[in-house]
């Protein structure tokens, strides 16, 4: 059996960080401000608008793309993520016309 090496195919999202002072706004497209009991604010969220967590901290990432909305913690965003330059622009747009996509996908 052979196997053949891959990239995975990058893409571009808009990005925020949620903080103290926004979290109310970010909240209204994701779920509901709600409070700890040392008074910190948290996000709890829609299963139905966000799958993949349940709640959202100051210092979490909110990404859009499209009508799709994700979140992730600093650590897993800075992980998936890295600001869009130049360079990589470049790139995304290469890849984004000379990649076919395999039949049956």
């Amino acid at each position: 059996m052979d196997f053949n090496e891959f990239v995975r195919k990058p893409f571009i999202v808009e990005a925020m960080e949620i903080t103290k002072d926004n979290i109310g706004e970010v909240a209204k497209f994701i779920g509901d401000v709600e409070v700890n009991e040392d008074g910190s604010k948290f996000i709890r969220v829609d299963k139905n608008l966000v799958p993949n967590v349940t709640r959202v901290y100051p210092g979490f990432y909110m990404t859009r793309m499209g009508d799709y909305i994700r979140c992730y913690s600093r650590r897993v965003f800075f992980e998936q993520f890295t600001p869009l330059t130049g360079d990589i622009q470049k790139w995304v747009t290469f890849l984004e016309k000379t990649t076919p996509i395999p039949r049956g996908y």
